[in-house]
């Protein structure tokens, strides 16, 4: 019974922790290939410390400054600001995610850490005659609108083309055609002629 009320309790404090930090998290909204600047709470607590560490998702590290040196670790876009603010340079949505500032105190001391939610939008390219439009699009440099202007013109010209080139083709097949029936005739009618002349010939 009492290890059960001692699990029971110490669900409780984790489920309250849990709940204690979800409610103090900051939460920041970027856009598209921003620049995102992720305070690090602790620093207002803790003055000083060995070393500051950020992580993503409490796992993956991120940057590390220890007396002055950086390491960084699979984040090149990435550097440590005023207060060691972690800086995020041209930000995707695969960004998005719970950042923790961890703080490692002096010998004696006590670690301080904070955590900061980041959700940052879909990346948007839409090509427009009238970008103006879409004020929230990003829209590439090398978009052409005078091409999707002209494509209706080109279309009705190709298929123009493509139909007198049916007609020149039929006229002359036509015309083939003619000549080669003429020319049969005309043979078969020579050699019928040359066939009475000479059975009428023999006769006489």
């Amino acid at each position: 019974m009492a290890k059960l009320k001692m699990s029971a309790l110490l669900l409780f404090a984790m489920v309250a922790l849990h709940c204690g930090i979800s409610e103090s998290m900051d939460s920041i909204q970027g856009n598209c290939n921003d620049v995102i600047r992720l305070p690090c709470k602790a620093t207002d607590r803790t003055k000083k410390y060995r070393y500051v560490m950020w992580y993503k998702t409490e796992r993956v590290p991120i940057i590390k400054k220890k007396k002055g040196e950086y390491t960084h670790y699979n984040f090149t876009s990435v550097s440590l600001g005023e207060k060691e603010a972690l800086e995020l340079r041209n930000v995707q949505p695969s960004d998005s995610g719970v950042y923790k500032c961890y703080l490692a105190a002096d010998v004696g001391g006590q670690n301080d850490e904070s955590f900061i939610s980041l959700n940052i939008t879909e990346c948007l390219y839409v090509s427009t005659v009238y970008p103006t439009d879409y004020p929230s699009a990003t829209i590439p440099t090398d978009a052409c609108p005078a091409v999707e202007e002209l494509t209706v013109s080109w279309a009705v010209l190709g298929l123009s083309l493509f139909s007198i080139g049916k007609i020149i083709l039929c006229i002359v097949t036509v015309g083939v055609c003619d000549r080669v029936i003429f020319s049969t005739a005309r043979r078969k009618q020579e050699v019928r002629g040359s066939k009475t002349g000479t059975s009428s010939s023999w006769k006489d």
